[in-house]
């Protein structure tokens, strides 16, 4: 065998594997990408679910209470006396 012929293998054997590895971090990236496309897609309902609550939040707030005595009000069958 000559030695061109020899390098052209170790060449082609070379390229050979370079695909390989290349195709396996394909794959592993590609789940991974898959992943966390899941992760954002949970993420995505979850914020979704806050801001609704959020939202009710804010218009029982800004609706009016009616006539609610203040907490510090203790009500005339509470003691003042703190001890």
């Amino acid at each position: 065998m000559s030695s061109n012929h020899q390098n052209q293998d170790n060449r082609i054997k070379s390229l050979e594997e370079a695909i390989g590895f290349s195709g396996r971090q394909i794959e592993i990236l590609s789940d991974e990408v898959a992943q966390i496309n899941q992760m954002m897609l949970v993420l995505s309902r979850r914020f979704t679910q806050l801001e609704a609550r959020l939202s009710e939040l804010n218009h029982r707030v800004a609706e009016d209470p009616g006539n609610v005595p203040p907490p510090h009000s203790a009500g005339p069958d509470v003691s003042k006396d703190p001890l």
